[in-house]
C-alpha cells in the first residue's frame, strides 16, 4: 500500500484548490472599447502668432499632427476624381492663369502692368470641382486615364523674394495608371526644364509638390482615414465691410475638414449646447462644402483690438468613422494673450 508523504498530499491540496475555485470563477465580460472619449472635452491648437503651423486632429483618437502649411505650391488628387489644387493661403498673390494653345517659348515675359492687369484665379475653399482654378483642366477618355487640354497654365506663387523663380509655367499632360504627368519650368524658360511623373498615394487624398525644392513632398502626415479637420492658412474671397462691401480676396485662418467622408454644419438657429443631441444632429442635412467651419467663429473686435470668439456658434460634425460630434470654439489667445492659438470644445454624441 502507497503511502503519500505530507509534502504530496499538500500539493495534492493545493492543486486541488484552484482547480475548484478556477471552475467556479465566472470569466469577465468583455466590454468594446469606446470609440470617442465620452463628456466635454477641449484642447488648444497652437498656430502661432504668425500662424506658422497647420494642426491636423482626428476627433475619434484626439490625435493631432502639426506641419509646415507652406510646403507646398500644387496638389494633385490620389482620388478618382483627378481633381488639382493650389495652395492659396500661401501668399496674398498666389494666383493661376491659363493660356489655351500656348507652349512654353510662347509667353516668356510679362510687364509689371500686364501682370496687373491678369485675373488671378484661386481655389474656393469650399472644394468644389468647378470653383478651382485648374477646373476643367482634362478630358475623360475612360479607364481612369484622363488626358490634359492643350493650355500652358502660368502660377504666380506671389512672394517677389523669389525673383525669377516667382512665376511659373506648367502643363499637365495626364493621368494614368495612378500617375501625373507634368511638364514645367520657370516664365523666361522657352522649353519645358522639368518633366515629372507624379505617383498617387491611395492612403492619402492629394499628392503635393513644390516648385522651390521641385520635388513631390508630404503635405498630408496622416491617412486620409485618420483626420477629420486640418486648422489651416487659406484664400477666400468675401466681403469687405470696410470698403462698401465689395468681394475681396482674403487670406484667412480657420478650419477646413477633410473631403474623405466628413461631413459638417453649423445650427442655424441659437440652440442650447445642452440640447443638442444625437437625434438632432442625425436630423440635419450636413454639408460637404470643406470650409463650413472656416473662420468666422472669431470676430475682429475694434474698439478691444482683439478677435472674439463666438460660442453660440455649434457645429455638427460626423467624421471619417461615422461617429456624431458637436463642436464649438472658445477662444482664441492662450494663457500669455498670444493670438492663434484656438480653443475647441466637442462632445460625443451617443
Amino acid at each position: 500500500m502507497f503511502k503519500y508523504s505530507s509534502h504530496i498530499i499538500l500539493s495534492l491540496f493545493g492543486l486541488g484548490f484552484i482547480a475548484f475555485f478556477s471552475a467556479c470563477e465566472r470569466p469577465e465580460k468583455l466590454y468594446p472599447e469606446p470609440v470617442a472619449p465620452v463628456g466635454i472635452q477641449t484642447q488648444i491648437f497652437g498656430m502661432g502668432e504668425n500662424y506658422e503651423h497647420q494642426l491636423w486632429f482626428e476627433f475619434s483618437t484626439q490625435n493631432t499632427v502639426t506641419n509646415d502649411p507652406s510646403v507646398w505650391d500644387i496638389g494633385f488628387s490620389c482620388r478618382e476624381d483627378a481633381t488639382i489644387i493650389v495652395n492659396g493661403g500661401k501668399h496674398a498673390t498666389f494666383g493661376v492663369t491659363r493660356y489655351p494653345g500656348y507652349d512654353f517659348k510662347d509667353l516668356t515675359y510679362l510687364s509689371a502692368q500686364q501682370i496687373q492687369s491678369i485675373d488671378w484665379q484661386f481655389d474656393n475653399p469650399k472644394g468644389d470641382p468647378d470653383s478651382l482654378a485648374f477646373r476643367n483642366w482634362a478630358d475623360y477618355t475612360g479607364a481612369g486615364v484622363f488626358t490634359g487640354k492643350d493650355q500652358l497654365y502660368l502660377i504666380n506663387r506671389g512672394a517677389d523674394s523669389m525673383g525669377t523663380r516667382k512665376f511659373v509655367k506648367l502643363k499637365v499632360l495626364s493621368r494614368e495608371n495612378g500617375v501625373y504627368h507634368i511638364q514645367w519650368g520657370y516664365l523666361a524658360d522657352t522649353a519645358a526644364t522639368h518633366d515629372e511623373y507624379l505617383l498617387v498615394n491611395n492612403d492619402r487624398n492629394f499628392l503635393y509638390y513644390n516648385f522651390t525644392i521641385c520635388k513631390q513632398v508630404d503635405n498630408e502626415p496622416l491617412p486620409r482615414d485618420g483626420w477629420d479637420i486640418v486648422f489651416t492658412t487659406y484664400r477666400k474671397t468675401i466681403l469687405d465691410e470696410l470698403n462698401n462691401y465689395k468681394p475681396y480676396p482674403y487670406i484667412l485662418r480657420g478650419v477646413l475638414f477633410n473631403p474623405n467622408k466628413v461631413k459638417a454644419l453649423r445650427i442655424p438657429t441659437k440652440t442650447e449646447w445642452s440640447k443638442v443631441d444625437l437625434a438632432l444632429a442625425k436630423s440635419l442635412t450636413l454639408s460637404s462644402d470643406l470650409d463650413i467651419i472656416g473662420y468666422d467663429w472669431k470676430i475682429w473686435n475694434l474698439s478691444a483690438n482683439k478677435y472674439t470668439v463666438d460660442q453660440n456658434k455649434i457645429y455638427i460634425i460626423l467624421d471619417t468613422k461615422g461617429n456624431y460630434f458637436k463642436m464649438k470654439f472658445v477662444d482664441f489667445y492662450d494663457d500669455q494673450g498670444r493670438k492663434g492659438y484656438p480653443k475647441m470644445a466637442w462632445e460625443l454624441l451617443k
